[in-house]
């Protein structure tokens, strides 16, 4: 615990000795004022630590409670914040699921911890503690704990845990599911984290952790309790119905969905007829916590506040004849007896009058990064009367503090744990707190030098799955009609899995393809490797080919030949600057360092990676050409910087080239900030200045006065000259014109260059072209955003004009997206009708670029509320004060780029709305509803999150190598197209290609998945082709352990298939290609068809009379008598491969004594 001295002095204190006695003592309540709001930490905690009580914190609003619950994480780990629960008045039918997984995990931990001694501490708003909930009682009744040994019928936890809120599916995808298979039940406890369950007959057998994109199980454990997925549990569903019906009439719709199961929508609306025993969150607690008002005054402010808001949203819903959600009354009616806790308030001034009082005298200091004369000047004042501890965030900024101090010949000692501080000392240590605070009462100053509290509290790393899913795609998602690719027969329909059992009673799957003309190929599964889903990136269906015809080869060589042309372009490129003599910039130096540590977050483990690449081409004589991809806001600003500061260190001077005026403000306000402490000159240039301004910055460019310049295309003008330029940073290169491009070459060949996108790259691709391209990827998102809440909804005027209100409020601004040029003005201007009190404009990509600057100019300075757009424009413009999106007609919209669009907001700490409206027909066309139900999917993530994101790689890959290359893309599908952009890239750069062979098996073995071992068909073509896609022996046991760690032990067919894996592996080795049983005898068909002497000789001795040699035109071996299938089969293939190896062992010396 870093901050113990400060408990330790506020224990030594006699009023505060005081304070605890009364608190050990029950008396309630009791006043604690004069406090400041770290004062008010420093109390809570040493109450804490002085009583070993629980509790819980009821602050005003969100802000402070997460100023509270960071400035308590340096007291105790163990701090949670509970959000209030966001009740809509409108009915929608999917939301997000993030924020309701925040709170169950709360109110979890408080079930959890109520039978650990261990301190807790939840802080919480008067909002949330207002709202009614389920009674801890029925939420918690089902509740079951897991132990190694215990016996349960696991018919009757399927009905526990669906009374526990958990959905049945056959895979768990992410929280709140769960899935029996035989004796294996996994249970979702977090969208990364499953547990799963193994049992033995009724006894459990084993319990381990598994993550749920691999569902590869992680750790073992001895027992687990699982809890409820969420707090929207309802036991008797019936009997509610049976309530609302007496309650309301015409409702007949929501009884409907309620019977469907579609409830969790609809418990804020008929909560009452839902619950019979309702209860506050303060009820949750019991009598072992201690509750902390913070600020009560405040408190009933915001409590009444509530009260009218809801009142005047009460009468607006009356007025429009709407159903007013039994939620939204229970708030207005909230009325909680306090004295039946044990309260303490918390006080800035001594207002709260007849109670026990005790006061403090303390004050907030603020220091800023200006005042540090009149830092030094207090310090000494302080020193003589006070004890003065002095937090400096982290071990570098504590460094630049004792740096500052020893400079202005300020007495202090260093210390990492402060164990006592003297009268007069001042003592530097690490920390942070939001601000700092003087305690007259214990004679103590605290100061905060972190900067600002955030700056120092690096978020803890964090690895994003988010893209290796979208590359995994996605077999298990393979639905009968989806088309595939075979690599030998080209584009066919998928039409199932037919399982075959011949006269022999030998059993087989086949998958079955539909081709032109309906010709029908059956693949065996142990042949899966050579399908793919076909994924196009095009909006229309492919065309099927057709079997026993030279059309997809020829396809292929067409595709092929098209991109031998792209990587010969790009090898010679290549190749060529790898010969021009560049300037070869020095190592890191400490201020490197220094400004790297100012940076105030945590980087990813992308931004590190791609940062220390860029560096890497720096230092090298080579001129650097380097493309550095990723999402706007995944921070390749951040490595753009760095790589100006390493320039401007060796004294080269750094243009910044962006594509738009708007862009170019924002950039140069990032580098200002940024780079403020050094003397480093950064200056702008671009049409918003004036004609006097811009011959000013060339001037001084010219006399080497500026270190940096951000600018649009106007940098490119002839009138521009540079002292000495070291590095060009390009943002969007795609985004400018033909002549800029030409001038943009031209610097190329001299000066380092690092361009910038914000398309995402496909891995697959990114490998291919590697070779020839430098390029660096960031694929992970920053990860202090907020989740989205996200509803799904049918559109309506009034829902909308809320949404916008809210908005606005509470001065932020909203996206409304309507995809449609022709119409947009007037949507603008219905808008304009629906809410005069916004200001709204409209943008679409058929305005000049000079338009749409000035509007994205006129939204960034907030003259704009709402902005009407086609698709969400300036892609590369960060807009934090935008945080609700308002999307109409979303059936008509594509998945990815409905999560493109959401990306669009969410990006500063408050939080962020998504509304997904589509227009309800009569009749939805069946295509519309397919889309409408993926876009309900999409509120969670799984299967349609990750083909979503292999939706927009596809287009990225589009965009990457040109529109031209996007249509041959759609003739092969997309993983042809990698493959073959793959090979000539290889090809191209001198590097041997070899196509792998296929070998055909054709044993008198039954191999294949049983149904009653898998049942669902979509796992168990995953499975089948995880097991063709083995080549190697690791590969074959790494799918032994998932089959048994998620299904159990295998049946023998099953064993037998991954035995023809193994023999086909072999069979690869060893150059055969067919393998077929004829009776008793095993026929084995050479590739080229030959076979070396040596063989001949070898296999006679070995197997004498059983082996016979067919010469003809496709000579073949014949093994007869194969008693054990199996076992004969590798063994042969065993001795053929040893006879392989001994020829071009044999070769390989003779070649060495030519030599």
């Amino acid at each position: 615990m870093q901050m113990n001295y400060l408990i330790t002095s506020l224990q030594e204190n006699e009023k505060f000795k005081e304070v605890v006695e009364n608190v050990n003592e029950k008396i309630s309540p009791i006043a604690i004022s004069g406090l400041s709001d770290v004062s008010k930490v420093s109390i809570i905690s040493s109450i804490l630590e002085s009583t070993k009580r629980k509790i819980c914190v009821l602050t005003y609003n969100e802000i402070q409670a997460k100023k509270l619950v960071k400035d308590l994480k340096y007291f105790f780990k163990q701090v949670y914040f509970l959000p209030k629960r966001e009740i809509a008045p409108y009915d929608y039918i999917a939301e997000s699921k993030d924020l309701p997984y925040e709170r169950i995990a709360v109110l979890n931990k408080i079930i959890l911890q109520e039978k650990s001694k261990e301190p807790i501490i939840i802080v919480t708003t008067i909002e949330a503690a207002m709202q009614k909930m389920i009674s801890k009682e029925e939420l918690y009744e089902n509740i079951v704990d897991f132990k190694i040994g215990e016996t349960y019928s696991i018919e009757n936890l399927k009905q526990t845990f669906v009374k526990l809120g958990y959905e049945r599916t056959n895979l768990i995808e992410g929280q709140g599911q769960f899935s029996i298979r035989g004796g294996i039940v996994d249970v979702g406890l977090s969208n990364k984290i499953g547990v799963r369950i193994e049992f033995w007959g009724d006894e459990v057998d084993s319990i381990r952790y598994f993550k749920i994109d691999s569902q590869r199980s992680t750790e073992m454990i001895q027992n687990i309790t699982i809890f409820p997925a969420h707090e929207f549990i309802v036991q008797n569903i019936y009997n509610a119905i049976k309530k609302i019906e007496e309650n309301y009439s015409n409702v007949d719709e929501d009884i409907e969905l309620i019977k469907n199961g579609e409830n969790i929508s609809k418990i804020d609306k008929y909560f009452n007829e839902f619950y019979d025993k309702q209860e506050y969150f303060l009820d949750y607690l019991s009598d072992k916590y201690l509750i902390f008002i913070d600020e009560n005054s405040k408190i009933q402010q915001r409590k009444e506040n509530i009260i009218i808001e809801n009142n005047n949203l009460i009468k607006s819903l009356v007025e429009k004849e709407r159903i007013v959600p039994e939620s939204i009354k229970n708030v207005s009616n909230y009325e909680y007896d306090y004295s039946k806790k044990q309260i303490i308030y918390l006080e800035q001034n001594d207002i709260i009058k007849n109670i026990l009082k005790f006061s403090f005298t303390t004050r907030e200091i603020n220091y800023y990064k200006s005042e540090i004369d009149l830092l030094i000047t207090d310090l000494n004042e302080y020193a003589k009367k006070n004890r003065v501890i002095i937090l400096g965030g982290n071990e570098t900024t504590s460094e630049k503090v004792c740096e500052l101090l020893k400079e202005r010949e300020v007495n202090y000692k260093y210390e990492k744990e402060i164990k006592s501080v003297n009268p007069g000392e001042i003592i530097v240590t690490l920390g942070a707190f939001s601000a700092g605070f003087q305690n007259y009462d214990l004679k103590l100053v605290v100061i905060n030098l972190s900067n600002s509290f955030e700056e120092t509290v690096k978020k803890k790393k964090y690895k994003n799955s988010a893209f290796k899913q979208g590359e995994k795609i996605v077999f298990a998602d393979l639905k009968e009609g989806d088309f595939v690719v075979h690599k030998l027969h080209g584009i066919g329909q998928f039409m199932g899995v037919n399982t075959i059992t011949t006269a022999d009673k030998i059993t087989k799957d086949y998958i079955k393809i539909k081709y032109k003309n309906d010709d029908v190929l059956y693949v065996p599964t142990d042949s899966l490797d050579s399908v793919r889903k076909y994924i196009g990136g095009g909006d229309t269906s492919p065309k099927l080919n057709k079997l026993g015809t030279k059309e997809w080869e020829n396809t292929k060589s067409k595709v092929k030949k098209n991109l031998e042309i792209i990587a010969k372009d790009l090898v010679e490129l290549y190749a060529k600057r790898q010969h021009v003599k560049g300037f070869e910039f020095s190592k890191d130096t400490p201020w490197q360092k220094q400004f790297e540590d100012g940076f105030p977050y945590q980087e990813t483990d992308d931004q590190l990676r791609c940062i220390e690449e860029v560096k890497k081409d720096m230092e090298k004589p080579v001129p650097m050409d380097r493309l550095l991809c990723g999402d706007v806001g995944y921070g390749k600003t951040e490595v753009a910087i760095r790589a100006a500061f390493k320039a401007v260190m060796d004294q080269k001077q750094v243009a910044y080239l962006v594509p738009t005026t708007v862009l170019a403000n924002q950039q140069y306000e990032e580098f200002k900030s940024r780079m403020e402490e050094f003397p480093i000159r950064v200056d702008l240039l671009n049409r918003f200045r004036t004609k006097k301004e811009q011959e000013q910055v060339i001037k001084k460019l010219k006399l080497g006065e500026l270190d940096v310049v951000i600018g649009t295309h106007r940098l490119l003008s002839k009138d521009v000259e540079f002292k000495d330029l070291g590095l060009l940073i390009i943002d969007e290169e795609q985004r400018f014109g033909v002549k800029d491009k030409e001038k943009i070459k031209q610097l190329k060949n001299s000066v380092d260059v690092l361009t910038m996108t914000a398309t995402p790259i496909p891995r697959t691709l990114h490998m291919s072209i590697l070779g020839v391209r430098d390029m660096s990827v960031i694929y992970e998102p920053p990860q202090n955003r907020r989740p989205v809440q996200t509803y799904v909804l049918e559109y309506d005027e009034e829902i909308v004009r809320e949404a916008i209100l809210k908005e606005v409020e509470r001065g932020g601004q909203v996206f409304y997206l309507f995809n449609n040029v022709e119409q947009i003005a007037k949507k603008a201007n219905d808008v304009a009708k629906l809410v005069p009190e916004a200001k709204i404009s409209y943008a679409h990509g058929k305005m000049t670029g000079k338009e749409l600057e000035e509007i994205m100019e006129a939204f960034i300075s907030k003259e704009i509320d709402v902005l009407v757009c086609t698709t969400i424009l300036e892609s590369g413009i960060d807009m934090p004060n935008a945080n609700t999106i308002i999307v109409e007609n979303a059936e008509r919209l594509g998945l990815s780029q409905l999560y493109q669009i959401r990306g669009r907001v969410g990006r500063s700490n408050k939080q962020a709305y998504a509304y997904i409206t589509y227009k309800r027909n009569k009749l939805l066309s069946e295509v519309a509803d397919k889309r409408l139900k993926a876009i309900k999917e999409f509120t969670e993530f799984g299967s349609g999150f990750k083909i979503a994101m292999r939706d927009l790689e596809i287009r990225g890959a589009g965009s990457m190598l040109g529109e031209v290359q996007h249509g041959h893309m759609e003739q092969v599908g997309y993983d042809t197209y990698c493959k073959l952009l793959d090979e000539v890239m290889k090809e191209t750069q001198g590097i041997q290609v070899q196509e792998e062979k296929d070998i055909q098996i054709d044993l008198n073995i039954s191999s294949y998945i049983p149904d009653d071992f898998i049942k669902d068909s979509s796992q168990k073509i995953e499975i089948y082709q995880n097991i063709a896609l083995c080549r190697t022996e690791e590969d074959i046991q790494n799918v032994i352990d998932e089959i048994i760690d998620r299904y159990g032990k295998m049946p023998d067919e099953l064993e037998n298939l991954i035995e023809i894996v193994r023999i086909k592996e072999l069979a690869r080795k060893s150059s055969i290609t067919k393998i077929a049983q004829r009776m008793e005898n095993i026929v084995f068909y050479f590739e080229d068809n030959n076979y070396p002497e040596n063989m001949i000789n070898m296999l006679i001795q070995r197997y004498g009379i059983r082996i016979k040699f067919s010469t003809g035109i496709e000579p073949y071996i014949t093994l007869k008598n194969a008693k054990n299938v199996v076992d004969d089969v590798k063994e042969f293939l065993r001795e053929v491969y040893e006879c392989r190896k001994e020829e071009v062992d044999n070769i390989n010396k003779e070649t060495d004594v030519n030599r």
